[in-house]
């Protein structure tokens, strides 16, 4: 009796067992915590207003419109001499103040067109600069007894003893540069980029410089001085935006350096209206010219304060400064002795360097 009890009861609990066991294998399993069901969060970190200023992991085509009002500094533009006392004695040196060729403030304009390889970090663009600066000056002979008004070339009458009633002079100069450059970009910080930046450089600079004398015998004089360059080079430079505070303000500063090789002409000519028996009026006065192959440095500099903002599909900049920039090797005026015929033309060079600078206004666009 009492093994048939135990018999049963065992069979009793093997009969739960299995059921417990079916009955979970029929119930959905519990899903664990990192499922669709029961996402685990994760913790997100926001990009804060200054992480990514160039957007430098962004590919983009760009413009730069920049609006040059410049002015140009050369030496070696002497035309007259303004007397401001009696000579001393006959013959005598100069007297008085020399009066010069000036140039005014002139606008011009520079553009470029380039692609940015993000994230590489390297781009490459085209850039045309196009600049011509004028001046014009004008003189009278002075008031006063024993005042006169010097040219510093041959006057109308050779003879030397016809002074100078009005002297006038025109001038001009005229720029064009290409530059075909690449750029590596350096971020050594969100705050700073870094842009080094290395190509080809073509130039074409041409002055005309326009000299008039009149004498108080009306006999008048037109002298003509011309030199113009055509080159190619190469060019390093490099441009630094430095990130001030919030508000997209920047400071940007850049230069470069470049040296080409190319043809330089020189012409010098000059007529003159006086008239008498050995002299020709329809002849030349002066008529020479050279031309040779030379180096050509230019050096560039600019800084001023920018304004910068990235926005969802564009990056815009603004920024105005000063610039710099000087040319050597470059400017010459040829000066010869006058003497008969058959006797030496002591020439002399008068060099200088170039200076142009003034105000660059840049509007930037990455699309």
């Amino acid at each position: 009796m009492r093994s048939k009890f135990a018999l049963l009861a065992l069979c009793s609990l093997s009969t739960s067992l299995f059921a417990d066991e079916a009955l979970a294998a029929n119930q959905p399993s519990k899903a664990p915590k990192n499922t669709t069901e029961h996402p685990v969060k994760e913790k997100v970190v926001t990009c804060s207003y200054d992480c990514d200023l160039f957007s430098k992991d962004v590919k983009v085509l760009f413009t730069n419109i920049e609006v040059l009002y410049w002015t140009v500094n050369e030496g070696a533009l002497d035309y007259a001499i303004k007397m401001k006392n009696p000579a001393w004695g006959d013959p005598t040196d100069a007297v008085g103040h020399y009066k010069r060729a000036s140039f005014g403030w002139d606008p011009g304009v520079r553009v470029n067109f380039g692609y940015f390889n993000a994230p590489h970090y390297w781009d490459a663009y085209a850039q045309y600069t196009y600049f011509r600066a004028t001046g014009h000056d004008s003189t009278h002979h002075p008031h006063g007894s024993g005042l006169f008004l010097n040219g510093t070339w041959p006057q109308p009458d050779p003879s030397g003893d016809v002074p100078l009633a009005h002297a006038n002079s025109e001038i001009s100069l005229r720029m064009h540069l290409v530059d075909l450059l690449v750029t590596r970009r350096f971020h050594p910080n969100p705050h700073l980029r870094l842009r080094i930046n290395g190509g080809i450089k073509l130039g074409w600079l041409r002055q005309n410089w326009e000299i008039d004398y009149h004498d108080i015998e009306k006999n008048k004089s037109h002298l003509h001085n011309q030199w113009h360059f055509t080159g190619a080079g190469l060019q390093v430079g490099a441009i630094v935006d430095w990130f001030l505070g919030k508000g997209g303000y920047y400071l940007t500063a850049g230069g470069s350096g470049s040296f080409m090789a190319g043809e330089f002409h020189n012409v010098s000519k000059q007529r003159s209206s006086f008239s008498a028996p050995g002299f020709d009026p329809s002849l030349p006065l002066r008529n020479a010219h050279y031309k040779d192959t030379r180096l050509v440095p230019h050096f560039q500099v600019y800084a001023g304060p920018s304004w910068q903002q990235s926005f969802n599909k564009i990056r815009t900049e603004i920024f105005i400064g000063y610039e710099l920039n000087i040319w050597a090797n470059l400017h010459e005026v040829i000066r010869t002795s006058s003497d008969a015929p058959t006797a030496p033309k002591l020439t002399t060079l008068d060099t200088g360097w170039i200076g142009i600078q003034g105000v660059t206004f840049r509007w930037n666009l990455d699309f």
